[in-house]
C-alpha cells in the first residue's frame, strides 16, 4: 500500500481534538480570588513550544529521522501553525510509521493533557 495514500487514524482524532484546543483561551495567574483577572490567551500560543518541545527530545534522544521530518517545513521557529502543520502531515501518511509513532505518542500525551486542563475533550465541537 502506498504510504501517500494512507491516513492515520491517530492523527485525525489529534488534529481534530488540537482544532478545537487551540480555539480556546485560557486564563493564566487568577488563583487568588482577589478579584484581578489573569492573562488570557489562545492555546494557540502555545504551539511554538509544542513543536519546539518534540524538535528538541527528537535531537536530545537521536531521532535523526524524527528530526528531519520536524525540520522538512523549515526552521521550526519559522513555520507557521507547526503543530497543525505537523498533525496534518502526519494524518496524510508522510511520515514512515516509526517516525509516526514517536511523534504521535508524545502528541497525544501532551494534547491530551491541554483538554484535561482546560475543557473535556468529549464535550468540546
Amino acid at each position: 500500500m502506498d504510504v501517500a495514500t494512507m491516513t492515520d487514524p491517530r492523527a485525525a482524532h489529534l488534529l481534530g481534538l488540537w482544532s478545537r484546543l487551540s480555539a480556546q483561551h485560557v486564563t493564566l495567574g487568577s488563583g487568588c480570588g482577589c478579584g484581578v483577572g489573569g492573562v488570557s490567551v489562545s492555546l494557540q500560543d502555545f504551539e511554538l513550544d509544542i513543536a519546539d518541545y518534540l524538535w528538541a527530545e527528537s535531537e536530545r534522544l537521536g531521532e535523526k529521522a524524527v528530526e528531519a521530518f520536524l525540520l522538512q517545513p523549515g526552521p521550526i521557529n519559522e513555520q507557521r501553525q507547526p503543530v497543525m502543520h505537523l498533525l496534518t502531515r502526519l494524518e496524510e501518511g508522510e511520515a514512515g510509521e516509526a517516525v509516526a509513532d514517536w511523534l504521535l505518542t508524545r502528541l497525544a500525551r501532551t494534547l491530551e493533557s491541554f483538554a484535561k486542563l482546560h475543557g473535556p475533550m468529549g464535550e468540546m465541537s
